[in-house]
């Protein structure tokens, strides 16, 4: 029998806590006293939780007031618990159009020097319920290096471990469309109410909301109403918040408020195991030469890497061919995928390729240091710079760090010579020529 009321109860402790924290955590929980037990139906087991937690007092004080000094909190799952973030948001036929994704998986993502930090901080935020200080984690890198894999993944993991807690992965252009259609039919507080009842919300290109005042104000108190509630909150990037032209400098500072991560571009050990991995999933044998080849003409994006192999496997099953993937066959599905339009080389782009190539660190550009590939670098990053670029010795001066152009205008000179001479370096211990290294390097930006 139920000894009170459940809108006595309600009234009861959204005095004692609020009404902005009892609709965030008990909007959906089911509340009754009975036998002298106040029971707790929440929506979810992330709900349950941080309902024990957080308001355990408060809830016991409600309690005791109805039911004397016998009466504590049970606090358990509804049966009944939302598996989904965003059906209020949309009738069911709107529902059942939208497919579901596939998410990736964090345990899938290949880990290296570039990606570490991010991929860490990825399982932490999930992992570990204390770690409200990363949120909004924020996830910066350039295309194709492993954000959305990140966040995906981020969003599978939560979604194993907290069945039935409502959460979301979007872009910034989906969140953009459904504000807009929830303006246009005059159904903006369902969206918010929708949006602001998420234990996880993860946008992905957030960026694209850059230059929509009114999409962005919504983004910026979105954040703010979930991060008070205590859900988690990933965003992502191709830049850093503080550099995206036309971005609300309130959301850039929300954005930068947790942790902020860059994923750099691959190096080669992790490009290499990459290819592995994708080659043994597409089951792929790939030659010395074809692994050196692919490796070599994806240096900025394991997406590329993805794209490349792809083209290979698809064309060995439509010629049937059999045996391993060879440098030919990598030629030959390189030049099925190449477009007309290029990335335009840049002296950055160059410094990366070249400092990747001869295993320099980049910083040792600007330093004045003589040791031989330092040099080496210097020249042919001056010399690919003149030829691949617009940019003035000057420029490329300044670039690499270095105080006058004259001594980028000698190492031009000194590389074409070089070349000229057929000059040959020893690198690792092998004899290696200029023009093979700098073929490498032309191949890799190109």
């Amino acid at each position: 029998m139920t000894d009170l009321a459940t809108p006595m109860l309600t009234r009861a402790i959204q005095e004692r806590i609020g009404d902005a924290s009892y609709k965030m955590w008990f909007g959906h929980a089911d509340l009754e006293l009975e036998n002298g037990v106040l029971q707790v139906a929440a929506g979810s087991k992330f709900e349950a939780e941080w309902i024990t937690r957080r308001f355990a007092k408060d809830l016991d004080a409600v309690a005791v007031d109805a039911g004397g000094t016998a009466a504590h909190v049970h606090v358990r799952i509804s049966e009944q618990s939302p598996d989904t973030a965003a059906t209020d948001a949309e009738p069911p036929s709107r529902r059942s159009e939208r497919p579901r994704r596939r998410f990736h998986d964090l345990d899938d993502l290949v880990i290296g020097a570039s990606n570490q930090l991010a991929s860490a901080a990825a399982r932490t935020i999930v992992d570990d319920p204390t770690a409200h200080h990363l949120s909004p984690l924020f996830i910066h890198g350039d295309c194709g290096v492993g954000k959305t894999h990140l966040l995906q993944g981020i969003c599978a993991r939560f979604a194993r471990q907290n069945p039935g807690s409502p959460m979301r992965y979007m872009t910034g252009e989906e969140f953009t469309n459904e504000y807009i259609q929830a303006v246009r039919h005059s159904q903006l507080e369902r969206f918010r109410r929708t949006m602001r009842r998420l234990h996880l919300l993860a946008i992905d290109d957030v960026h694209f909301v850059a230059g929509k005042t009114r999409t962005q104000d919504e983004v910026l108190h979105t954040l703010d109403a979930i991060r008070l509630g205590g859900a988690r909150i990933v965003l992502a990037s191709d830049a850093h918040p503080n550099v995206i032209k036309r971005f609300n400098t309130a959301l850039a500072s929300r954005c930068t408020s947790g942790m902020l991560v860059q994923v750099e571009i691959p190096d080669e050990p992790l490009r290499r195991a990459v290819l592995e991995r994708l080659s043994i999933v597409r089951g792929l044998s790939l030659t010395p030469t074809a692994i050196d080849s692919i490796v070599e003409q994806c240096p900025r994006s394991v997406r590329e890497i993805h794209g490349l192999v792809a083209r290979i496997g698809a064309l060995k099953a439509m010629r049937r061919t059999e045996g391993p993937v060879t440098g030919g066959d990598v030629a030959e599905a390189t030049a099925e995928g190449r477009v007309a339009v290029r990335r335009p080389v840049t002296v950055e782009t160059l410094m990366s390729a070249t400092c990747g190539i001869l295993g320099l660190e980049q910083s040792l550009l600007s330093g004045s240091g003589r040791a031989m590939r330092v040099v080496l670098a210097r020249g042919i990053i001056a010399t690919l710079a003149r030829e691949m670029t617009t940019a003035s010795y000057p420029e490329i001066a300044m670039a690499m760090g270095r105080r006058t152009h004259s001594s980028v205008h000698a190492s031009v000179k000194r590389i074409v010579a070089d070349l000229k001479a057929g000059r040959s370096f020893d690198l690792d211990g092998q004899s290696t020529s200029l023009e093979h290294i700098v073929g490498r390097i032309r191949r890799r930006v190109g």
